[in-house]
């Protein structure tokens, strides 16, 4: 059978069986059959695109779809909306946005702007700033940025604010606070980066049989824990186990 058919009879069932599912008049059956191809296309144009484009899922296709075409299409906007209203928050979207692009050192700019008047101490764009000096590997300023931080905003909390406090004292040499921040982490951080962390530092320090035991915690944990839990934090327990496994061989 030619490919071509193939492909018809392929849209016809895809077209057919979305018919059934989403509840649609029975017309449309009979159209998708006596005019293969076109019958097909016009049910996708007039049912299933808007359908997809209206719910959420299909709205987050779309824009991955642009996203792939197009990657810089929200750092224009962003720009654009800049030159309009230079205020904290079109300001730090784009720094955000610059930071998620790899434009560390842009986004900092537009972070140490956006600090100004009564939001010169604002946790969120100190925090943005403190991770646009890391991934400058400006690991001083990035503890300067979270150290101003801490003392004007007694009562913001951020795990991930700690976990780059932490890696910014390790990235200075500063082992011995970096690991007393590991173990604070380690005792209410949700993810298991900061453990994993925590023994990348202590395999680094020789202390492998530390870092075998708190590799194996993140294992059993992760075993006894929700598949929510394991999908979410897949990254860091696909490299914790291969770490362990790394120890375990040596």
């Amino acid at each position: 059978m030619p490919l071509l058919a193939l492909l018809v009879i392929a849209c016809q069932v895809t077209c057919g069986l979305h018919v059934v599912r989403s509840g649609q008049e029975r017309y449309w059956l009979y159209l998708i059959i006596a005019l293969p191809g076109l019958g097909c296309l016009i049910y996708f144009l007039g049912i299933m695109l808007p359908d997809l484009l209206g719910s959420r899922r299909g709205r987050r296709a779309l824009n991955r779809l642009h996203d792939s075409v197009d990657p810089q299409r929200h750092l224009r906007a962003l720009r654009d909306e800049l030159e309009i209203r230079d205020t904290r928050d079109t300001r730090v979207n784009l720094a955000d946005e610059l930071l998620r692009m790899g434009q560390a050192e842009e986004a900092a700019k537009h972070y140490q702007m956006a600090l100004r008047g009564i939001h010169s101490d604002a946790p969120d764009i100190l925090l943005g700033l403190a991770r646009a000096r890391f991934a400058l590997g400006d690991f001083a300023g990035c503890q300067a940025s979270l150290d101003q931080l801490i003392p004007h905003n007694p009562d913001f909390r951020s795990s991930d604010g700690h976990l780059l406090y932490a890696r910014a004292l390790e990235g200075q040499g500063n082992d011995f606070k970096a690991e007393e921040e590991y173990r604070a982490l380690g005792s209410y951080c949700a993810s298991p980066e900061a453990n994993y962390r925590y023994a990348l530092l202590l395999r680094r320090l020789g202390r492998e049989r530390e870092a075998v035991e708190l590799l194996q915690q993140i294992q059993t944990h992760a075993r006894r824990s929700a598949r929510h839990y394991r999908v979410l934090h897949k990254e860091w327990l696909d490299l914790s186990q291969k770490a362990l496994l790394e120890l375990q061989r040596n």
